[in-house]
């Protein structure tokens, strides 16, 4: 039977290794072979996943965008080492998958009972929902898979992964060592929000986290009634609040050729909905002219004002 999925996790699983010998060559090989099983339980476990936005496809847009955020580091700094590189991917193939029902060992799908990550406790969930109502604990419960899987491997730093994945935690936590961008837990954060914002079917895709949102009660917060909303209020969401978060690994993705194709995806989308929204404007003010006495009409001056910026001071 054909599997789309299949295929895309052993397209993806070549990626990798393309991406680590493109940076090392031949060093290290045994890191490519972890690289390549850890992509593999990762992906078809969130394969299995019924969340709506948060699929295979997303944690593989992740982290490719991680890679080449590495690669963009590598070539401008250097001191990119084969074990940072095997550490900060092994975060971000699992960021997400603390949002997988059934995952971390002490969760119980017959009684919903699920691992919160947090001191041995469980979360009951309510029957007939996603695997979206754990957006709350993922994060937590994803470091718990990390000790779970890899507690017990002599190569592997689970304290560095952990601290890495703690990054993706979002809204942002208001603690000073949340608030890094520089150093590798805060380019993984960069890379999550980089490789969705910048997937060349996002805006697609908004419908599909308006419904997630609407699961955990995150649309009544940002008052969004539907996934219009929503698309309407990301340049609001980029420029104040992804765009701090991101700016200094963008530095990065400017090094490298695909970095900069990541970069025009990003602001592809960006563009698109700024420019919607003015078109959208200006047909509101023409209707409003339409509708006034001639007299005021003639006297009436629109200010000037540019639709959309790319760069920021």
């Amino acid at each position: 039977m054909y599997n789309s999925t299949q295929l895309l996790v052993k397209d993806f699983a070549n990626q990798l290794r393309e991406g680590y010998h493109r940076a090392y060559g031949g060093l290290k090989p045994d890191y490519v072979d972890i690289l390549i099983q850890t992509a593999h339980m990762a992906l078809e476990n969130i394969a299995t996943s019924d969340a709506l936005y948060h699929n295979v496809e997303h944690t593989i847009l992740v982290t490719l965008t991680g890679q080449e955020i590495l690669h963009g580091k590598h070539m401008r700094e250097g001191g990119v080492s084969p074990e940072d590189w095997l550490h900060f991917t092994i975060s971000l193939l699992c960021h997400d998958i603390g949002y997988v029902k059934g995952v971390c060992r002490a969760d119980n799908q017959g009684a919903s009972l699920y691992a919160t990550g947090i001191n041995g406790e469980m979360v009951e969930l309510p029957a007939g929902c996603t695997d979206a109502s754990l957006t709350p604990y993922h994060v937590d419960r994803g470091k718990l898979l990390i000790d779970e899987r890899f507690g017990g491997d002599k190569l592997i730093d689970i304290e560095t992964i952990k601290r890495n994945i703690e990054l993706t935690r979002f809204p942002v936590p208001p603690s000073l060592a949340h608030q890094d961008t520089l150093n590798y837990p805060g380019l993984a954060r960069a890379a999550d929000l980089i490789g969705q914002l910048a997937d060349p079917r996002y805006l697609q895709k908004i419908s599909a986290l308006f419904y997630e949102f609407e699961e955990t009660g995150m649309n009544k917060a940002l008052k969004c009634h539907n996934p219009g909303d929503l698309r309407r209020n990301y340049p609001n969401f980029f420029w104040n609040v992804a765009y701090p978060y991101i700016e200094d690994a963008l530095d990065y993705l400017e090094v490298t050729q695909e970095g900069q194709q990541i970069m025009a995806n990003l602001f592809a989308n960006l563009f698109r909905v700024e420019h919607d929204l003015h078109q959208s404007r200006k047909g509101l003010n023409l209707q409003n002219q339409r509708s006034r006495p001639l007299s005021e009409a003639i006297h009436h001056k629109e200010p000037s004002s540019s639709p959309w910026r790319l760069i920021r001071n």
